[in-house]
Formats: C-alpha cells, sequence, structure tokens
C-alpha cells in the first residue's frame, strides 16, 4: 500500500477509535485500555494527529493517570544516528564543526526532534530538527480533517470545515519553515527583551547554524508545570501574571500571540540568585497573528461588559465584527448578553481574579443548552488558534490557584489602530429546520475482506462528504463519474433518506457510503 494511503487508513482508524471512545464512555480499565491505544496511534502519526493529542494535554496538568501529556515530550522518531545524519546533512558540515557535544536521546516533537547540545564556546542550546517527509504528512492529515474532527468537535451543518482546514493547514505548514519560526523568535525576544518582563524567559537564535528545517537556539532550563506545587505563593503570581500579560498583549497590542500552550513549550524556572521565578517559552512554530478587526471587536465587548453595557444591538455587533456567521446565531441572539457577562466576567471587577471560580464551560453549557453547538461552530477559522491558547492559559491560570489582575492588564494594552476593513455584515435569512429521516452517515473501506476504516456521523455530516473522504480516493471517484456535490443535493432533497449514497470495487478494495 503506497504511503499516503496507508496514512489514511491509520487516520480512519484513530477517528474509529475516537469514535467508539466517545459513544461507548467506557470506565475503568477498559477507558484506560482505549485512551492509551489512541494516545499510542497519535504518538506515532506526528503532524497533525500529535497536535490534537497536545490539546488534550492540557486537562491532565496534574492529573497522576496521565496519557495525552507524554505526547508533549515522547520518544523521538528518529535513532541518533539518523539524528545526527540529517543535522549534518543541514548544517552542510560534521557535527563536531560546531558543537562539542550532542546528546544522543532526543525529545520528539509534533513535527521533528530536539536535542541538547553545547558549542565551542561553552553555551548550552537545542537543536531542532525537522522528520524527513513530514510536508507530504501533512497534505493527507489536512485532506482527513473532517475525520479528526468530527467525533471529537460533534460535526454538523454550520461548520465550516474548509475554512479550518485551511487556517490549520496555513498553521502547520508555516510551522514546517523554520526560517519563519526563527524570524517568530526574535519578534518576541524584541517584544520582552526589556524590564517590563522580568518572568519571562525567550530563547535567542543561533542564526549562522540555522536554516529551513534546522533550527539551533539557546537552551532554557526549567522543570514541567509539576515542579510549581513546591513554588511559594508569591513564585506562582509572578509566573501566572506574566502568562495572562503575554496572552493579552498579543490579541490587543502587538497582534502576535504564542498558540501552543501546551506543557511541552512551558518551561517553569524556580526562583534563584539573580532571578525571581519565571516562565520559559519554548517552540515558536505555532504564532498566531491576530487581525486588527477581531481584536478591536473583541475589546469592545470587553469595555461593554466593564461598562455594565447590555444593549443587544451593541453587542450582536461585537460578534459579527469579530467574525461570527450571523446566520448561525438568530437563535442565541437573544442570549449574546448574558453569554458576553460570562466570558467577561474577569475584567468587571477590579480586583485580581481567580479563575478557578469562573467555572466558564459549564455556565456557558447551562446558558446555551442545546445551541451551544451552533454557538462553537459559528466563529471564524481565525478564532480557532486563539481559543486553543486561552484554554491552556486558563489551564495554567487554575491550576496555579492565584487571582490575577484581568482588568488592569487589559487596559494596560495600548489597543491597535484599525488597519483591517470593516466587513459588511451578512445578511440574515430564517435558519432552516431539517427533517432527517436518516441517524447517521456510514463511511466503510475494506481491503482484502478487512474492515479498514469503518466511521459513523451525524446524517448531516453528509453536507461535508466532500471534505470527510480522503484525497486519495477522489481521483477513483472522479474515474467512476461519481458527483460527490450532487449526491449531497439529492440527500439534502429528501430529507436525508435512508439508503446507499454510494459505492464500489476495485481490486481487493472495496468502498461504501450510506444513511440509515
Amino acid at each position: 500500500m503506497n504511503q499516503p494511503l496507508q496514512r489514511s487508513f491509520q487516520l480512519g482508524l484513530l477517528a474509529k477509535d475516537l469514535v467508539s471512545l466517545k459513544c461507548s464512555r467506557p470506565k475503568g480499565s477498559e477507558q484506560q485500555r482505549k485512551v492509551r491505544r489512541i494516545v499510542d496511534r497519535l504518538g506515532l502519526l506526528h503532524g497533525l494527529p500529535q497536535k490534537i493529542g497536545q490539546l488534550l494535554s492540557f486537562s491532565e496538568l496534574n492529573d497522576d493517570a496521565a496519557h495525552f501529556s507524554r505526547l508533549t515530550e515522547n520518544e523521538p522518531s528518529l535513532t541518533p544516528t539518523e539524528a545526527f545524519a540529517e543535522i549534518e546533512r543541514q548544517l552542510g558540515c560534521p557535527i563536531r564543526k560546531h558543537f562539542q557535544k550532542v546528546d544522543p536521546q532526543g525529545i520528539s516533537a509534533s513535527i521533528g526532534q530536539v536535542h541538547h547540545a553545547v558549542l565551542h564556546d561553552g553555551r548550552e542550546v537545542a537543536i531542532k530538527i525537522q522528520y524527513p517527509g513530514v510536508s507530504d504528512q501533512i497534505k493527507v492529515d489536512l485532506q482527513a480533517l473532517g475525520w479528526l474532527t468530527a467525533p471529537i468537535g460533534d460535526l454538523r451543518g454550520g461548520f465550516d470545515v474548509a475554512s479550518y482546514r485551511t487556517e490549520i493547514g496555513s498553521m502547520l505548514n508555516r510551522e514546517t519553515d523554520y526560517k519563519a519560526e526563527a524570524g517568530s523568535i526574535q519578534d518576541f525576544h524584541h517584544l520582552t527583551d526589556n524590564p517590563d518582563w522580568p518572568h519571562l524567559a525567550v530563547p535567542e537564535v543561533i542564526t549562522e547554524l540555522s536554516g529551513p528545517r534546522l533550527l539551533v537556539t539557546t537552551w532554557i532550563r526549567g522543570s514541567s508545570f509539576s515542579g510549581t506545587a513546591s513554588w511559594s505563593p508569591e513564585d506562582r503570581q509572578h509566573v501566572a501574571d506574566t502568562i495572562l500579560r503575554l496572552f493579552l498583549k498579543g490579541i490587543f497590542e502587538w497582534g502576535l500571540i504564542h498558540s501552543d500552550p501546551h506543557q511541552g513549550n512551558y518551561r517553569f524556572l524556580p526562583a534563584e540568585p539573580g532571578h525571581q521565578a519565571r516562565l520559559g517559552l519554548l517552540d515558536f512554530g505555532c504564532v498566531k497573528r491576530v487581525s486588527t478587526r477581531f481584536s478591536n471587536a473583541l475589546a469592545r465587548l470587553i469595555r461593554l461588559s466593564m461598562d455594565r453595557n447590555s444593549q443587544s444591538e451593541l453587542i450582536w455587533d461585537c460578534f459579527i465584527q469579530m467574525g461570527f456567521n450571523p446566520n448561525a446565531l438568530p437563535l442565541l441572539r437573544r442570549r449574546l448578553p448574558e453569554v458576553a457577562a460570562i466570558l467577561c466576567e474577569p475584567f468587571t471587577t477590579s480586583t485580581p481574579f481567580l479563575a478557578s471560580s469562573w467555572n466558564l464551560s459549564s455556565r456557558l453549557a447551562s446558558l446555551l443548552g442545546e445551541h451551544r453547538l451552533a454557538f462553537r461552530t459559528a466563529g471564524p477559522a481565525e478564532i480557532l488558534f486563539i481559543l486553543r491558547t486561552f484554554q491552556g492559559v486558563l489551564h495554567y491560570l487554575t491550576r496555579l490557584n492565584v487571582p490575577v489582575p484581568w482588568r488592569d492588564a487589559f487596559l494596560e494594552c495600548r489597543l491597535r489602530e484599525q488597519t483591517d476593513a470593516r466587513p459588511e455584515p451578512m445578511p440574515s435569512r430564517p435558519t432552516e429546520t431539517k427533517t432527517m429521516k436518516s441517524d447517521a452517515l456510514h463511511i466503510q473501506v475494506r481491503e482484502a475482506a478487512e474492515t479498514k476504516i469503518s466511521l459513523s456521523f451525524d446524517a448531516e455530516a453528509t453536507d461535508h462528504l466532500e471534505q470527510l473522504v480522503p484525497v486519495e480516493l477522489k481521483a477513483t471517484l472522479r474515474r467512476r463519474a461519481i458527483d460527490l456535490p450532487a449526491i449531497v443535493d439529492r440527500a439534502r432533497r429528501s430529507n436525508y433518506e435512508p439508503g446507499e449514497l454510494f459505492s464500489w470495487e476495485e481490486g481487493t478494495k472495496a468502498v461504501r457510503v450510506w444513511l440509515a
């Protein structure tokens, strides 16, 4: 089997495991077994799947039975011999020319691995080498994005898979360009290398040794988050304040946020002679540029809440200017003032706010009820990495368990001038109510009488059939004149009537897609 198709099958099996875990809700040892299998698949696949696992690791910051957390510092894929050969290939010379010592044991990342080393002048550095062929893997991953997001995020009508694929694809492709990452490190170094950031450590790029697939930076020592358990409240306060300020400054003033805050990328440096406790920031491959339009609209929403202004039209306009789809929000319109009040609560008090008292997810779920999915999928693709960063920030602040001054940190930001064209609001239209004659969309791929892929989604996922079908199968679809848009259109017009949508057999392989 060729490598792209084999990877598609592996991604399909991963999606199947995710569906099984979600639908069966196992407990005890059975849950542990299923989670371990998913983590093993995520770690082996690297790229986008490992990114998903790193996101899931946020929920395990203080979990003794953590599984997904090992994806943040996994076993490297390249052996020491392979890694050293790749480093020399990228340097264009023997390792010993520039390094007096390189640790043969690397630390795995999603698209490469990192080795600790020492330069001839005695400086400790990190050598980040990219996995050969990872760019091609990313292309396959992006085609399978529908498979991977459906079981995690309940893919339904209204979720713009294409836009999210473009957003994720752009970020992942940027991560493979280590020259771009070096530029991001230098940007953050320029922004924070001043007395205003005494509790932050950002590495420096060794420019002369770095290139498109090799990045060498100064080494930042520090422990994982668990090390903060023994810190004093004052030291935890310094780091918590830094995490919050870094997030808010990035959105509202710099237009630049480090959007990969998983445990492997945050190092916690305890207080020592000459230094107070600090946060060490690593891996700048995933840096999100935030549009002025979005940040200004969010700032207006926060200011309305600070002023206790709950005018529905003003709040509606803020959400629309942030990029929310107005056609997906009509049923939620009257609830948006309450949504805004919950979202902006930390900014409405002049005293430091304790994140553990927020209960954000449960309160929003209670308020939105059956419409919470519609709200989540109405947001623009731009918000994906912003929310990812916010999720990490909130987890760290909750676990550090010290109150932080959200209001003061926001007011400290110098809001950027509006430079983006103000988008025209999308015309409202009545929300369509669909009568679903089927409960589920099924996709099955068999090879040599063995089921390779067997997936089930809500019937409404049929609307995104083109995104759910892997790219390797689309050539066969065209050759057999199977018109996916026409199939989707017929399914809609029949109110998703149960029955086969399409199927074919070719050699030992058989593909079948149907509604039931």
